[in-house]
């Protein structure tokens, strides 16, 4: 028998929940938080004196998040543009919102490379996010939802509650993780049984707190489950709940361990009700690996194996 959803398994006040995850960070010794560029970025956004010509000072500081921009504003979603090597047009182009949230995923990958939760596979989960902000890139293409920069960004940091739960509490985590591995009971529901919310939710919290637009955040703590979202039917969130829900899919499974690969029924679910076909996931997978290969690479992550698909 499948697994009920972990969120239609509990209902749950989301006020309530959202009030059970500002405990858990405000008791939290430890979360992930911005540093460096991003910090500075982040500051720059709450000063309404503050220019373009000081956002690109500030990235010029970082050679990574620079080519991270420069790579964004040249992405196949901007299909058309002529191509920039220039920064400041580069900014314009991918749009302040989107810089800081690139900003923030490049902070996140560099400052917290180790955790004390010994389930926690650092590496992997850096790959399947970035994995699914590259399917997320590529889906945007197809899909007139999104607005320049953001689906990436979505697909980036969907899932940050994860390492959030794996720097904040490490031993209990490593417990959820360990039994999750089991397979019998869904990680989300295992999150909830043992924080009172997911990583889902956890996510869509801690992205509002660092200035990701509501509606964005929104998404995020709806997209294990978009019928449950109180979403008008076939409304922009809905939309990019459900599109959400098919790219990380698409990556938890491709990048799984041979094993454990081929169990999302989800996925199957959620390409028929966006209208793709069998061919059109095999051409959005292969293509998303080659774009994922070259991020790992850019980034200093370990390469993916070769027999990877």
């Amino acid at each position: 028998m499948m697994e009920t959803p972990a969120h239609s398994a509990a209902p749950r006040d989301p006020e309530q929940t959202r009030g059970s995850i500002r405990r858990f960070i405000v008791d939290a010794e430890a979360l992930p938080s911005p540093k460096g560029a991003a910090l500075r970025l982040i500051d720059l956004a709450r000063d309404p004196n503050a220019s373009i010509d000081e956002t690109v000072r500030v990235i010029q500081t970082d050679p990574a998040l620079t080519g991270f921009v420069v790579r964004a504003a040249n992405a196949a979603r901007f299909g058309g543009i002529e191509r920039t090597l220039d920064l400041k047009r580069a900014v314009v182009r991918v749009g302040m919102q989107m810089v800081r949230a690139h900003a923030l995923a490049l902070s996140m990958i560099r400052e917290h490379r180790q955790t004390r939760c010994k389930r926690f596979d650092y590496n992997r989960f850096w790959t399947e996010s970035l994995y699914t902000a590259v399917l997320m890139d590529e889906l945007a293409v197809r899909y007139r939802e999104f607005r320049p920069g953001e689906a990436f960004v979505l697909g980036l940091l969907a899932s940050i509650g994860r390492l959030a739960f794996a720097t904040a509490a490490p031993d209990e985590y490593a417990q959820v993780l360990e039994r999750a591995a089991e397979g019998r009971v869904p990680l989300q529901l295992l999150e909830q049984q043992a924080f009172g919310f997911d990583h889902h939710e956890l996510s869509s919290v801690l992205l509002a707190d660092w200035g990701v637009p509501t509606e964005l955040a929104e998404v995020v703590y709806w997209q294990h489950d978009p019928e449950g979202g109180g979403f008008e039917p076939e409304s922009r969130p809905y939309r990019l709940a459900g599109i959400l829900q098919l790219a990380g899919g698409i990556a938890a499974d491709s990048l799984a361990p041979a094993a454990e690969q081929g169990g999302s029924g989800i996925v199957y679910l959620r390409a028929a009700l966006l209208e793709l076909d069998d061919d059109d996931i095999a051409e959005l997978t292969r293509e998303g690996l080659k774009e994922l290969r070259e991020w790992l690479s850019m980034i200093g992550l370990p390469p993916l194996p070769t027999k990877a698909h």
